[in-house]
């Protein structure tokens, strides 16, 4: 237990610990966001986003203790003052800490069944990785309650509160036999005013009610409405497209399994230096919500079809 790495992440220096859940949460500072201003002098288009001290933080904290455990600046933000929605978004940064986004995650486990408590949670073993002031987190761990036949649910997290990247959750199908972590459902949203309270908890509260009772077993969607989607979405290179393309070629044509589909996505990352690299999580967490939507969408399609022949 304990510092097991300390290096580059993400182009700041960090450092990786592993603990439980309820010791690391101890190492993770607080943020708040301030007016933007030098004495009187205030940029009222901006706000400034300060690291709380570290007065309750105990014992090694990495590259951090050794610099500063005051208050500290860490990014200029934009502000929600005079402005209107630019294509179609609302402006102006939402600050999410990374305690609010955690503790939104291990209630939504704990309230579900068959989890007993937040406690037995927070004693679950996890890897927590800090950049320097703390600014961007990253944290994943498995739920050994949550474990459907030969698959157990790991979830992981990440976060920001300096503008690099967005609030990030996947949740993975964490297959014990092979030690893969095949992309089950996932969350993604920049950090704008956009991000409604309560989103994370209605996002956890679907994907969960979908891991312990739903269908993802069984769940199949044409195979060109996925091309469709993969082809017309910006965010997969064209070689990206290809190699997902030509290993689909492989498979039974038509309709295509999305558990299948997840476990092509695993084996994609596993066999390509580049494939899906740097934005994995990414690519995941919007993929995956997608993939569900479209077999919704589909399910529900072939409902209103059966209901429709019935009455013919």
């Amino acid at each position: 237990m304990g510092q097991e790495w300390q290096g580059n992440w993400e182009g700041r220096e960090s450092t990786q610990w592993r603990d439980s859940i309820g010791n690391l949460r101890k190492k993770i500072p607080t943020f708040k966001q301030e007016v933007f201003c030098i004495g009187a002098e205030v940029n009222k288009y901006k706000d400034l986003i300060v690291r709380e001290p570290l007065s309750e933080v105990r014992g090694d904290f990495g590259y951090v203790e050794a610099i500063t455990r005051g208050r500290i600046p860490i990014a200029a933000v934009s502000n929600n003052y005079n402005r209107h929605r630019f294509r179609r978004r609302k402006q102006g940064y939402k600050l999410v800490n990374h305690h609010e986004l955690l503790d939104d995650v291990l209630k939504e486990l704990a309230a579900f069944t068959p989890a007993s408590n937040e406690s037995d949670i927070e004693s679950l073993e996890a890897t927590l990785m800090l950049s320097i002031y703390g600014a961007r987190m990253h944290i994943e761990f498995f739920v050994p309650h949550y474990k459907r036949n030969s698959y157990t649910l790991k979830v992981t997290c990440r976060n920001s509160v300096d503008g690099k990247f967005a609030l990030i959750i996947n949740l993975f199908l964490h297959s014990e036999g092979e030690g893969k972590d095949i992309p089950f459902d996932g969350f993604h949203h920049v950090h704008t005013q956009e991000l409604e309270d309560g989103a994370v908890k209605t996002f956890l509260s679907n994907a969960l009610n979908r891991f312990l009772h739903g269908t993802w077993y069984t769940d199949q969607i044409d195979r060109d409405i996925i091309d469709k989607f993969i082809n017309t979405d910006r965010s997969f290179t064209g070689k990206e497209r290809q190699w997902i393309g030509n290993r689909l070629d492989k498979e039974e044509q038509g309709r295509v399994n999305l558990l299948r589909f997840r476990v092509i996505l695993t084996m994609l990352v596993d066999e390509g230096d580049k494939i899906f690299r740097g934005e994995t999580l990414v690519k995941f967490a919007k993929l995956t919500v997608e993939l569900n939507k479209l077999a919704d969408q589909t399910e529900a399609q072939q409902a209103e079809s059966k209901q429709a022949s019935f009455f013919m």
